[in-house]
């Protein structure tokens, strides 16, 4: 049995993404019984498989020829929150960003975008939804 925590991510394009074992995958395609998930790291060909929920591995990851990067798990989590609470209310997006932040892990702070590039990117989501 699988002990390894698999966490669900949305990239900026909507795409599904995982995180497993610290490393980043995104959906490459899928079918009726799994989906395939491709590294992110394009150098390098790694794959893993999912049922279709993206609960449990049904195919191990092919080993990696390059380190994980669990640091940007927190990064990931982070924009996802902040792009779901921007859709979900009205709050100012400084508002948002800046409750976020207080939850923030500070030994990974150093790797967000710039506070006013975050601000950008959701105000064009909320402006593209209205």
């Amino acid at each position: 049995m699988n002990t390894h925590t698999i966490k669900n991510f949305t990239s900026e394009k909507g795409k599904a993404m995982l995180s497993y074992e610290g490393y980043i995958y995104t959906l490459e395609r899928k079918n009726d019984v799994k989906l395939i998930f491709r590294c992110q790291n394009r150098d390098y060909k790694g794959r893993c498989h999912t049922n279709p929920t993206m609960d449990v591995i049904v195919s191990a990851p092919t080993e990696h020829c390059h380190a994980s990067k669990p640091d940007l798990v927190p990064i990931l989590e982070f924009k996802n929150k902040i792009k779901s609470r921007a859709a979900e209310t009205v709050e100012s997006s400084s508002t948002i960003l800046h409750s976020a932040m207080r939850s923030f892990p500070l030994d990974v702070a150093g790797q967000l975008p710039q506070s006013e590039t975050l601000l950008s990117t959701w105000r064009e989501l909320r402006t593209s939804r209205r």
